[in-house]
């Protein structure tokens, strides 16, 4: 028989007074609400970092492959498809689907204002899926040629609806006015995105650039799974190069860099005040039960028995906390991901709601790290069992 867990138990179960009761809750409670903040945390700041990467990824992909160029300007220099790479790209374990674009710059004036943007054209191969997320109004799918969708911004900005019409200029051809028709409204609330890309149809794109069928401008290649970026480099033709979607956005990555440093600091601090709780609580106890000590002393249980039993106690206490804390953040990562109940504003934070990402690798995690990291801590207090002695322990209450 385990002595020190069975008096542990038998102590447990056997809490009758208001004060100890309180002191356990107040312990538990801690505990709770420590390790619940921290899964919420998690949830919401992975939730935050999915939502904006999918947004970003949906209009850029993972990796672009474009023609090695001196020319630093929004016009793509023309490269030629290559279908038996695109096939091998495609064969690729972890490559969801490879996509080719065209682009070229204009400026497109609606009934008052104007603006520059970048024409990007799509095509069949660009799942609808990928952008229905961010539409608004209309279709996601490009069906006449000089359809377009622009975002709820640009929209806003030249003060054109849906099924409208728009006049736009390519910059290498401005004594060519083109009207093209708002098919669709997107919102990805990515501000760099949202100002600058309009999707129009691809073929109507390489007849504006006086580029052959086969000619395009980029690949962009969607990853269903990391994958080396060395694996695709070594299928490249030397004219062809390769930037992964951090390096074209450098900005929106330390953003989110900054966001885990943050959510780091904000953890190990509620972690903090959650350890020390748990101690002053254990300390309380053992104080309580002081007598107790002093009568096991005397009928020879050693201190490290002694130091056992109240380390099993604070061990159930925390056991209860993180089971009320996973049922907690259980229950408000539910709500939010089902119902939204916490709205945000989309020029500052990209989104409309909290977002929730439930990860069970996090979950294990933080339970397993909490259990040992409090499991270490709450040895500290049990030190204060070997400074009593054992005639004033037994005569502590009278």
């Amino acid at each position: 028989m385990n002595f020190p867990l069975f008096i542990a138990r038998r102590i447990r179960s056997t809490q009758d007074t208001s004060f100890s009761k309180t002191v356990t809750y107040v312990g538990i409670g801690t505990i709770a609400l420590g390790a619940g903040i921290i899964l919420i945390a998690f949830s919401i700041l992975f939730g935050f970092k999915k939502a904006i990467l999918n947004k970003m990824i949906s209009f850029s992909g993972d990796i672009r492959i474009s023609q090695i160029s001196a020319n630093h300007s929004l016009s793509e220099s023309p490269m030629a498809r290559n279908l038996a790479w695109e096939k091998r790209i495609n064969s690729i374990v972890g490559v969801d689907h490879l996509q080719a674009h065209v682009q070229k710059p204009g400026i497109i004036v609606g009934k008052e204002n104007m603006s520059g943007v970048v024409i990007k054209g799509i095509g069949s191969d660009m799942p609808q899926i990928q952008i229905q997320a961010n539409m608004r109004e209309g279709s996601a799918q490009i069906n006449k040629p000089q359809d377009i969708i622009l975002s709820k911004s640009l929209a806003k900005q030249l003060k054109v609806k849906l099924d409208e019409s728009l006049v736009l200029y390519f910059l290498s051809q401005p004594e060519r006015p083109r009207k093209v028709h708002v098919s669709g409204i997107y919102e990805t609330g990515l501000e760099e995105m949202d100002k600058l890309m309009v999707l129009a149809d691809r073929n109507w794109v390489q007849k504006m650039n006086q580029w052959t069928a086969d000619s395009i401008g980029t690949y962009e290649i969607h990853l269903a799974k990391p994958v080396s970026t060395q694996t695709i480099l070594t299928t490249l033709p030397h004219e062809w190069k390769l930037e992964t979607s951090e390096e074209l956005y450098p900005a929106l990555y330390d953003w989110m860099k900054m966001l885990d440093r943050n959510i780091i600091i904000f953890i190990s601090l509620l972690m903090l005040v959650a350890c020390f709780n748990l101690i002053a609580t254990l300390w309380v106890l053992i104080m309580e039960r002081v007598p107790m000590i002093g009568l096991f002393s005397a009928l020879g249980a050693n201190h490290k028995q002694i130091r056992s039993i109240f380390w099993w106690n604070g061990f159930f206490i925390l056991l209860r906390g993180l089971a009320f804390a996973n049922v907690f953040a259980a229950g408000f990562c539910y709500v939010q991901a089902t119902y939204q109940l916490i709205p945000l504003d989309p020029e500052n934070y990209y989104m409309s709601a909290v977002p929730i990402e439930w990860d069970a690798f996090t979950w294990i995690s933080v339970n397993v790290g909490t259990m040992l990291l409090v499991s270490l801590m709450i040895y500290i207090p049990t030190q204060l069992i070997k400074k009593l002695e054992l005639k004033d322990a037994i005569n502590y209450k009278n």
